[in-house]
């Protein structure tokens, strides 16, 4: 009898703790995995642009965080329990942005794959700042 509980024990512990760590790992997206997470999904969408780049083009209800010094400063104001889609220009700077979020406590980190070039090649929406 204890050794049976002690395997469903075991085989509980590992399957939570699997899930503990597939919550809180950084999932890279193409462009097509990322347009049904903006869809169907309520994930908040940061672009780590540059401000005249964001300016020039960004995904729908993007929030433009720029990844500077004071990036860890400025994820303050959002929902660490909220998925999270995060993405740069060419998809080079967001790598080390997502692992910045990762240990800040974020959940379910998408990171755009090519970043926002990509999107734009693949002739998916975009707005621009007048």
């Amino acid at each position: 009898m204890k050794i049976r509980f002690l395997i469903i024990f075991l085989i509980s512990f590992g399957v939570y703790s699997c899930k503990d760590a597939a919550a809180n790992e950084i999932k890279v997206v193409t462009v097509e995995e990322m347009n049904t997470h903006l869809q169907y999904g309520n994930v908040q969408v940061v672009d780590l642009q540059p401000e005249v780049e964001y300016n020039k083009s960004h995904l729908v209800n993007a929030a433009n965080i720029i990844y500077d010094k004071d990036f860890r400063k400025k994820l303050e104001k959002l929902d660490k329990t909220k998925p999270i889609a995060i993405y740069c220009t060419t998809g080079a700077v967001s790598p080390e942005a997502a692992k910045i979020l990762q240990k800040s406590g974020f959940k379910n980190i998408y990171l755009l794959d090519g970043g926002i070039k990509k999107w734009i090649a693949e002739k998916r929406e975009i707005s621009e700042t007048k």
